[in-house]
């Protein structure tokens, strides 16, 4: 039987796992594609004692984590959320990343989002699939990134 899927707020309970998390994505070079911060002990500790209006989630199995995910964009008045997500890549291929975006799709609908946005490197073909599956809509490369936007 698969193990349950939660997903939490991030908060000091999640610092030192963070941390971890955010060291591997630097050892595995897995910023490549997802860059919104350093990943390092001091966001992690940043995000841990965070209290603004944006939401940064982990994703996790029996208090593991395997994803993380944030929107964003609040806390400087945009009324359009930018979404970000990634899959811990030991556990990419499960459905995982698909989950975690209805969840935040939900999420930021519960707040009064009527779109969500975000942006994607042209060559990360994965995500731009799973993104299209999930109804977003792409716009011409800005900067080297696809801006994408979905409807809530």
């Amino acid at each position: 039987m698969p193990k349950k899927i939660q997903y939490c707020l991030i908060d000091i309970t999640w610092i030192d796992k963070l941390i971890c998390f955010f060291e591997m994505i630097k050892s595995k070079k897995e910023d490549k594609y997802f860059h919104p911060h350093p990943f390092d002990k001091l966001k992690a500790e940043e995000l841990g004692h965070y209290k603004g209006n944006d939401f940064y989630f982990v994703q996790t199995r029996e208090r593991q984590i395997c994803g993380y995910g944030m929107l964003r964009g609040w806390d400087e008045g945009f009324p359009i959320p930018s979404l970000g997500i990634m899959i811990h890549p030991d556990h990419r291929g499960e459905g995982l990343g698909e989950q975690f975006l209805d969840f935040l799709h939900e999420q930021a609908g519960q707040k009064g989002a009527k779109q969500i946005r975000l942006k994607v490197y042209p060559e990360n073909k994965g995500a731009i699939a799973l993104y299209k599956k999930k109804g977003y809509v792409f716009l011409d490369v800005k900067e080297g990134q696809l801006p994408g936007y979905a409807k809530l």
